[in-house]
C-alpha cells in the first residue's frame, strides 16, 4: 500500500497544474480520510446519532465486514 501511495504522492507532483487538483483531492479524501477526520463544534451543529438516538446506523467496519 505505501508503494502505491507514494506513486500516487509522484504522479500530483508531476502532473501539471490545473490537472493535479483533482489528483490532490482525492489523496486528501480518500488517503488520508480529511474529509471524516474532524470535530463537530457544538456551536455549529450536531452528531446525526444525537438528532435520531431511535435509528440503528451501521459502522463503516460492519459494513465492510459484509464483504469479508
Amino acid at each position: 500500500m505505501e508503494v502505491l501511495i507514494s506513486y500516487l504522492l509522484l504522479v500530483i507532483a508531476e502532473t501539471p497544474f490545473p490537472n493535479n487538483v483533482g489528483l490532490a483531492i482525492c489523496h486528501s479524501v480518500f488517503v488520508k480520510g480529511d474529509h471524516t477526520n474532524f470535530e463537530i463544534e457544538p456551536s455549529f451543529g450536531v452528531e446525526a446519532s444525537a438528532l435520531y438516538p431511535d435509528v440503528n446506523y451501521t459502522t463503516l467496519e460492519e459494513c465492510l465486514d459484509h464483504f469479508i
